[in-house]
């Protein structure tokens, strides 16, 4: 059954539909807090609540095909939020009604300069905690997550071209990490030639 068909059989009461709608979705859930708050235990909670705020807000979601979408920036504002609770960091949450997505100015990187793209982040959440915290979000939000620079910029209340700075120099500290990661494998495949 297709989400939609999910969501609508859910917003008539159907608690089995809206079990299925959310388990579907709650790995992106858990997998959006994670890489930004990097603590396992404190991304199981957000997720935990980002799933509870969906349903609950169900009726606001006007385009049931962004669902998943939807409810990641919900995770994503659960964990911005943590994150400043710890002090850590300031950011400004992000509009989560639908007609919010649409992007303006979008900031795309030559494709050289890009560090990784969705396929490749499966592997890479250890890799994302080394990252200094403000160049973290900022590449996650961006690579992972496809938010425009604007909103980038908006979330961690800096300017433009301090969040292409973060963006860059996150990516640039990921391609030491991978080169260090890959260097010695290398070696060893080099040696048992």
């Amino acid at each position: 059954m297709e989400d939609e068909a999910l969501i609508a059989r859910a917003r008539r009461g159907d608690l089995a539909a809206a079990s299925e709608l959310l388990r579907r979705h709650e790995k992106a859930a858990y997998s959006a807090a994670l890489r930004l708050v990097g603590r396992r235990t404190e991304a199981e909670d957000i997720a935990q609540e980002a799933l509870v705020r969906a349903y609950t807000h169900l009726s606001e979601l006007d385009d049931d095909s962004t669902f998943g979408a939807w409810l990641r920036r919900i995770a994503v504002n659960l964990s911005l939020n943590a994150l400043r609770r710890r002090g850590r960091i300031q950011f400004e949450s992000l509009d989560t009604s639908p007609a919010s997505f649409d992007a303006v100015d979008q900031f795309e990187p030559a494709p050289e300069e890009r560090a990784i793209n969705a396929s490749e982040v499966t592997g890479m959440d250890a890799l994302f905690e080394r990252l200094p915290l403000e160049q973290r979000v900022a590449v996650v939000l961006s690579d992972v997550y496809d938010y425009d620079i604007v909103d980038v910029a908006t979330l961690s209340r800096c300017t433009l071209s301090a969040a292409k700075m973060r963006i860059v120099r996150g990516r640039a500290t990921l391609r030491e990490l991978l080169r260090d990661q890959a260097e010695p494998k290398a070696l060893l495949f080099h040696e048992t030639l």
